[in-house]
């Protein structure tokens, strides 16, 4: 028996079965209908603008952020209805701060005097968003050593997230002069890391005292722990241990955290933490017998058992 190849729908009843559905607001039926046709055909300008105000309209922000930056890039011709659906994406996602930043970019780009009139208000949205945030977290700032770990670590990623470094000093003398858990401290410090604080900070985690400039530092994402200690054991322990990968990875990622800024070649050589670690996760398992006499096995205990 021969296969049967399906005729492609017609384009033009796509175009009228999506034009139909965005007339009855139906954007799920509308959403199907674009499926089929990009399936089949490419989208032109027209019908790629009009997914964009479907999408705006589902509030699928990021799909509608993706489709802006990829039609961005691709030169297409009505710049300006194509910017407003983009800044609504970045409003619609809680991006605040990169709403009023790309606004104050493009304003003077936008060829429409009515496009600049539906920009400035979504710019003011942004602006309140962003005061609403400042004023929670000079709250939580305020009291900081009398709200939760979680209130804690929210309230200085907020402010990562939002850019908003004008708080350094206070967070520079949070960490000098009240007690911290050693995750709160190491975001505190990639915080004012990013803000570019210049002067120097004395910290203290499990017995070590370092004293770190945060501008200076290289950040979390980039310590050797982070980009040498973790995939090396991961290589060593992928055959024998498999099953422990998954735990291996969340537990060392989240021991980075805790440890930074700590030199951790002040403490032991390179070698020696992936002995450690390696030979911890294979006695998890009964592999081997638990090396207490290797001083970074005695040390990564600590930091599990301290949790």
């Amino acid at each position: 028996m021969s296969d049967i190849i399906p005729f492609p729908r017609s384009k033009e009843k796509l175009v009228k079965e999506i034009k139909q559905a965005f007339q009855n607001s139906d954007y799920d039926l509308m959403y199907d209908k674009f499926e089929a046709y990009e399936a089949q055909f490419e989208l032109d300008e027209q019908l790629s603008l009009l997914k964009c105000a479907m999408l705006y309209n589902m509030e699928h922000f990021l799909e509608l952020r993706e489709e802006a930056i990829i039609l961005l890039k691709q030169g297409i011709t009505k710049y300006d209805d194509l910017m407003i659906y983009y800044v609504k994406s970045l409003n619609g996602l809680g991006q605040y701060f990169e709403v009023v930043e790309v606004i104050n970019q493009i304003i003077d780009e936008v060829n429409d005097h009515k496009t600049r009139m539906e920009l400035f208000p979504i710019k003011e949205h942004a602006l309140s968003q962003i005061d609403k945030h400042n004023e929670a977290a000079t709250r939580m700032l305020q009291n900081f050593d009398e709200i939760t770990l979680r209130e804690q670590v929210n309230t200085i990623l907020t402010l990562i997230d939002y850019s908003q470094f004008r708080y350094q000093e206070t967070v520079a003398h949070l960490l000098e002069n009240i007690v911290l858990a050693n995750n709160v401290v190491s975001i505190m410090l990639e915080y004012l890391r990013f803000a570019g604080y210049n002067r120097s900070i004395r910290v203290q985690k499990y017995g070590y005292h370092v004293e770190v400039t945060p501008k200076e530092l290289d950040g979390l994402e980039h310590t050797l722990f982070k980009t040498e200690i973790i995939p090396k054991v991961i290589d060593l322990i992928e055959d024998s241990a498999a099953q422990m990968v998954e735990e291996a990875i969340h537990l060392m990622n989240n021991h980075a955290i805790l440890i930074y800024p700590l030199n951790i070649e002040s403490i032991a050589s390179k070698d020696v933490w992936i002995e450690a670690y390696t030979n911890y996760f294979k006695s998890m398992l009964g592999l081997e017998k638990l090396d207490e006499t290797n001083n970074v096995v005695k040390f990564i205990t600590e930091i599990d058992t301290s949790q």
